[in-house]
């Protein structure tokens, strides 16, 4: 499983700035880069900067997120705050913990990336109409989903932890 999400993962970060370039040669130079609840826009920025803030926001995240839970593995494991902590802080059971917070986080971070990368879409088309128009339902809409994600993501691991694997 390991192997499937990290391949996953690069696929998502690869699909992410393949769109980043490409949308970059789309836009003015100077765009619409926030919209009000409305979508109307009232914030500027140069196309250079969106590029820097959506690839900082859509690698910069998954990335903060895969390393902090890659650093679990050298913290003590008394620190390892999960249900049935007696049986996941032994050493033989603690390298598991961690390679599964780890990987889940990739699971997430693919996830995170596809929503940036339809949001950052989203952005440019809306930055192909005058005036800039953001549609917020759409964006509503685009959210759900991976709020969804994210519920299900940690309800995921408090039952993974929950279980005690039979030997």
């Amino acid at each position: 499983m390991k192997f499937v999400s990290a391949l996953v993962l690069i696929l998502c970060a690869a699909l992410f700035m393949g769109v980043a370039v490409h949308d970059h040669q789309q836009l003015p130079a100077r765009i619409a880069s926030h919209f009000d609840a409305n979508g109307a826009a009232d914030g500027w920025s140069s196309k250079s900067s969106f590029l820097f803030l959506m690839v900082t926001v859509g690698i910069g995240i998954p990335s903060l997120l895969s390393a902090l839970l890659y650093a679990v593995r050298f913290l003590p494991a008394k620190f390892l705050n999960v249900p049935n902590p007696e049986y996941w802080r032994k050493p033989e059971n603690y390298r598991k913990a961690c390679d599964f917070l780890l990987v889940s986080s990739w699971w997430f971070g693919s996830a995170f990336l596809l929503w940036q990368t339809a949001f950052s879409r989203m952005i440019v088309a809306a930055n192909q109409v005058s005036p800039p128009h953001l549609d917020s339902s759409r964006v509503v809409l685009l959210s759900v989903p991976l709020l969804l994600f994210s519920l299900g993501w940690a309800a995921l691991i408090v039952l993974r932890f929950s279980k005690i694997p039979e030997a």
